[in-house]
């Protein structure tokens, strides 16, 4: 497990210094400090930034929010559904994720996964990543 008190933020927010840039970025709003950190575990920290999150003025929120920033590509994903079923122990969760295109937009979505579900938590996540994404599932499983 990371300890978030060995880290500053700003000391790991890395460029992607000599790698093939991605056109795309996947981001994770909403994560603590602690959680980001871990992220680094599963996915690559050089292609991995974070930015503080604010809490709007007059208004009340958890202190401390980041939003993770990782440069999509195949092997990035597969991470970042070994994170999300770490994270989550079996547990039914929801995460929010955004992927911001080279121009600067942003596209909104929500990934889920139920305990209930027939699919496990790998073939779940997958399948919505693709779909996200737009990155083919076969590829992300590995099996094309």
């Amino acid at each position: 497990m990371v300890d978030p008190r060995e880290y500053d933020l700003a000391s790991i927010t890395v460029s992607a210094g000599g790698l093939e840039m991605a056109e795309s970025k996947i981001r994770l709003p909403g994560l603590s400090r602690a959680d980001a950190l871990e992220l680094t575990e599963f996915v690559d920290r050089s292609v991995t930034s974070y930015e503080e999150e604010a809490v709007p003025e007059g208004e009340f929120g958890d202190l401390g929010l980041v939003t993770a920033g990782v440069l999509l590509s195949v092997p990035v994903l597969r991470g970042l559904i070994a994170y999300l079923a770490y994270r989550h122990r079996g547990k039914t969760f929801e995460q929010i994720i955004e992927i911001e295109r080279p121009d600067g937009s942003r596209v909104r979505t929500t990934v889920k996964w139920r305990d209930t579900s027939a699919d496990p938590v790998d073939v779940s996540l997958a399948k919505e990543l693709a779909s996200a994404t737009g990155i083919p599932y076969d590829k992300i499983v590995g099996s094309g």
